[in-house]
């Protein structure tokens, strides 16, 4: 059994998740790859699609029409509404490279840019699994709903989904949703309503995302050993759907009624405060598992999340959990058990469950108890496992 994963990058949520499938399955013996348009880590198993070559006229030209002759993009004067905008099309044919000759089976990731669906469909022999990361194969470009101008670009969206519902006729397709929230978007959805659907949430490596010292954690990255650590992390701490700015808000509520609370922010973006401890980016998994273990109190922001990684490699390492009522936090978080869900998506009642969780004392070993049990990568292997060898069967 020959598993090949498509991902655009090798950065980010979606190919972290991705690439602990793809290593999990390797450490159970399956034959996995991945491949990659864009490449930066020599991680086992992963490849980069070649890249053509341009001579020197060819790129002289290029240049010449990008400045004289520039593609007018229809979303450009939306670009502070839409974190991302993604076509059905690219110039790249996936069924040519050996790596997608030789494999069994097909998963699709986040192939925005990647992954031409009309020649791809059309040209492909082979089962597609394609796992969900976010609302992108719903729709016609959008990856998220909340706040995009689905009517200013409806004629835009029609035409995109138009060309996705023909390329997707009679395609060998199952769709893996990573959140039941996920899962209500694709049954609702006209393009891949009608295609089989199976939910299996992200995993972590509990052997790397386990709970640490907390003293010892602490001083690690120089935190006080008196405070109340609050944690907040994202790749993009400025991308307005990480909700950072309410949480920001709601922290000046808690802050202005006690003085025990230190927050500690990680990811790319500077610290809307000086009294603010921004560690940056933590590329480094053990690092960031360190710090989970010194914080007391993990906030997931996102006002509109598919699942959430970050949430359940705070849990593994018995940091309870305050968020929003979106995507995998309805699944994943047990109501004052591991982490309180806030009752809408405003500051005032982020405040609320802050307030709430802060007062609480929540059993660490209960918590990674619970990841042990629902969120472990080696079971979310064993589910992908029993979901190839299911779909080959029925296609032999």
């Amino acid at each position: 059994m020959k598993i090949l994963h498509i991902n655009t990058y090798d950065k980010g949520g979606a190919a972290t998740a991705c690439r602990r499938i793809h290593l999990g399955l390797l450490e159970q013996g399956v034959d996995s790859k991945v491949l990659y348009l864009k490449k930066t880590k020599d991680i086992k198993g992963t490849y980069q699609f070649p890249q053509p070559k341009k001579s020197i006229p060819e790129r002289i030209l290029e240049k010449i029409k990008q400045k004289f002759f520039p593609k007018q993009d229809p979303i450009a004067k939306f670009q502070d509404q839409i974190e991302i905008f993604s076509y059905p099309d690219s110039k790249y044919d996936i069924t040519q490279h050996p790596l997608y000759k030789e494999a069994d089976i097909i998963q699709l990731n986040w192939v925005s840019t990647f992954l031409d669906e009309t020649t791809f469909f059309a040209k492909n022999t082979k089962p597609v699994i394609w796992r969900m990361a976010d609302l992108y194969a719903c729709g016609g470009g959008n990856h998220y709903e909340k706040n995009f101008p689905f009517t200013e670009l409806e004629p835009l969206i029609k035409h995109n989904k138009n060309a996705r519902k023909k390329a997707l006729i009679g395609a060998n397709l199952t769709m893996v949703c990573i959140s039941n929230w996920v899962k209500e978007k694709a049954e609702a959805s006209d393009i891949i309503g009608s295609f089989p659907k199976t939910i299996i949430h992200n995993g972590v490596d509990l052997s790397v995302f386990k709970p640490y010292d907390k003293y010892w954690s602490r001083t690690v990255f120089n935190l006080s050993p008196e405070k109340k650590i609050v944690l907040l992390g994202a790749d993009m701490l400025k991308n307005e759907r990480k909700g950072i700015d309410l949480a920001q808000e709601a922290l000046k509520q808690i802050q202005g009624t006690r003085d025990d609370v230190q927050v500690v922010t990680f990811g790319k973006g500077e610290p809307w405060s000086p009294e603010v401890i921004s560690l940056g980016e933590i590329q480094d998994e053990r690092l960031l598992a360190i710090l989970y273990s010194a914080a007391d109190l993990f906030i997931m922001s996102s006002i509109e999340e598919a699942f959430g990684q970050v949430t359940i490699e705070a849990l593994a390492c018995g940091l309870p959990v305050v968020s929003f009522p979106t995507g995998g936090s309805i699944d994943i978080i047990k109501e004052e058990e591991n982490g309180i869900l806030a009752k809408d998506f405003t500051a005032d009642e982020l405040a609320k469950a802050l307030t709430k969780a802060l007062s609480k004392s929540f059993d660490s070993k209960v918590i990674t108890s619970d990841v042990q049990e629902r969120f472990d990568i080696k079971n979310k292997v064993l589910e992908y496992r029993k979901l190839y060898e299911s779909i080959l069967q029925s296609n032999s």
